[in-house]
């Protein structure tokens, strides 16, 4: 079959290193192809011997290579063409000739199909090489990262959810508070597979065995992050980013922010990656920080408030000292006889005088309250929504509760001071968490609305929570200074509130919402845009300024 494909045949059989069983078939394709050419050649059989050169070529495929393959099928085919020549010669008739035609087309089919199947194997070895190598990296990565790494089967989490939609359930979130223990259930059907190094340091943990398992060890029953992946789960998002706690291995109580990736393609929830990040001493050092910022302010008010005192008295000591004096002298002249009421009136009109100084004082002192509120900025206040939802992303997680904003398409800017804005609607949202919390219901949904006028002249903020409402006695004094319900509070929150928006030309109501909870409502007059300026060409005539419409107060919204 000629020196090509033997030194074909050799550099295969040394390629097939450590298969003596490949090799071996490798070897004994030779005496076949020797034994077949001379059965086919020198004896009387009236039938297709070449035909198994097909067995040769199948023995010698298992030690060669793409281009031997084709050289043994090329000697395969001469050994036969060369067989039919010797052996029919002289004698050739038309069976002969289709039988050595049926041998060479089986040759040749064979020989295609083992070079298409080699070229198959060889893309299936280079793909598992491949995915070694990924398989490889991946380890490396899984295992030297510094940051803690799990792997999660959520097959029975995937599975049970299937089921819930099998049996007609079409919200979850309805389902979680209808079965308060249910997230629980689900997440102790989660099993951790793997974890890192980082993992069993994070949680103290003797060795990743112990890890390994039922991850309900290590969830408190009180965390909502198991609702929250279930959702994620439930609405087919590919990964879930959340804050969740987890109790470690020696009791701690940890704080830390979850990663997961899931798959999108509906398989391998087997093999869930969850990255875990522990911020337990972040929050401990920014819980301590709002501590001190909290206290260092309780301080600031208490001597702000002391100061406000002194100079209250000290500058209304003058004209109350005044009106004594005026209204005794007024007395002993009407007490004369007969009574000098011309002095008399005299000394009244100067109490009237020092009543109106004394009205006066009070007056600008409550302006010091807000005497640094700048009311000429331009003001997006769904923008100022967002950002105040940002702010107490953290309060709002700590207390398990949902900001729903709710704005209309386009209501106009306003003119205001934006850091008293916010800290107007920080005050009312952290007032409606409180008045939530102290609820103690499930439901714990923040609602903030801002939308504007029919005729576009004010805008309307409005802030809405769950809870009990205002009790009747307390609506009324709810913005008066120093009143409060909260045996911590100092009262004078909802006052300086309505001081900041009343600065601005807005007001500020609170009323309890038909389907419960407390509504808080403050409107602000838009920014109005200046008139346009006439043109000086002559071919556009100049427009007249438009009028604008005076400010017309807005009814409190209705929800339904």
């Amino acid at each position: 079959m000629g020196a090509g494909w033997g030194a074909e045949w050799g550099a295969g059989w040394a390629a097939s290193h450590g298969r003596p069983a490949e090799r071996w078939l490798g070897i004994l394709a030779i005496p076949l192809a020797l034994t077949v050419f001379i059965v086919d050649t020198f004896t009387d059989i009236e039938s297709a011997i070449a035909v198994l050169y097909a067995l040769v070529l199948l023995l010698a495929a298992t030690a060669l290579h793409r281009r031997g393959i084709l050289r043994a099928a090329g000697g395969c085919v001469l050994l036969a063409v060369l067989s039919f020549l010797l052996s029919h010669w002289r004698d050739m008739d038309l069976s002969s000739v289709l039988r050595c035609g049926v041998a060479l087309a089986t040759i040749l089919i064979t020989g295609a199909l083992l070079v298409r199947d080699h070229e198959s194997r060889a893309l299936l070895v280079r793909a598992n090489s491949a995915l070694a190598r990924s398989e490889r990296r991946y380890r490396c990565m899984f295992e030297q990262a510094r940051i803690s790494l799990w792997e999660q089967d959520f097959t029975a989490v995937t599975a049970a959810l299937d089921a819930l939609r099998a049996g007609g359930v079409t919200d979850i979130a309805v389902h979680s508070q209808l079965n308060p223990g249910w997230a629980r259930e689900l997440g102790a059907l989660i099993r951790t597979t793997n974890v890192n190094d980082a993992t069993v340091e994070m949680l103290g943990a003797a060795g990743r065995a112990e890890v390994l398992g039922a991850l309900e060890r290590f969830l408190p029953a009180e965390d909502p992050a198991m609702a929250q992946v279930l959702l994620a789960l439930w609405e087919g998002r590919d990964r879930f980013e959340g804050r969740a706690r987890l109790i470690a291995a020696d009791g701690r109580a940890l704080t830390v922010l979850l990663g997961i990736s899931f798959p999108d393609d509906g398989v391998g929830f087997d093999q869930v990656v969850v990255s875990v990040v522990d911020i337990t001493q972040r929050e401990r050092t920014q819980e301590a920080l709002l501590a001190a910022q909290a206290e260092l302010a309780r301080a600031a008010r208490a001597a702000t408030l002391g100061a406000l005192s002194a100079s209250i008295a000290h500058e209304l000591n003058q004209p109350l000292g005044a009106i004594v004096l005026n209204a005794q002298a007024c007395l002993r002249w009407l007490r004369r006889d007969p009574p000098d009421v011309d002095t008399g009136a005299k000394a009244v009109d100067r109490i009237v005088r020092d009543g109106k100084r004394a009205a006066d004082i009070v007056q600008r002192t409550r302006g010091m309250l807000v005497k640094d509120t700048r009311c000429d900025e331009t003001i997006d206040l769904r923008q100022l929504v967002d950002e105040v939802a940002m702010l107490l992303e953290r309060e709002l997680s700590v207390a398990a509760a949902v900001l729903v904003t709710d704005f209309a398409s386009a209501p106009p800017s306003v003119r205001g001071s934006r850091v008293g804005l916010q800290q107007v609607l920080i005050n009312l949202v952290t007032n409606g968490l409180h008045a939530m919390a102290e609820a103690g219901g499930t439901r714990r949904e923040l609602t903030v609305a801002v939308d504007g006028s029919c005729d576009g002249t004010q805008v309307r903020v409005t802030v809405r929570d769950r809870g009990k409402g205002i009790d009747e006695g307390s609506l009324a004094h709810l913005f008066d200074p120093f009143f409060t319900t909260r045996p911590d509070g100092m009262g004078m929150g909802l006052a300086i509130c309505r001081s900041t928006i009343e600065s601005c030309g807005g007001t500020l109501t609170a009323y309890n919402h038909a389907e419960g909870g407390a509504v808080f409502e403050f409107t602000i007059p838009a920014a109005q845009l200046p008139a346009p300026t006439p043109t000086l060409a002559p071919t556009l005539a100049p427009h007249p300024p438009s009028a604008v419409a005076p400010a017309a107060p807005l009814t409190p919204a209705r929800e339904d």
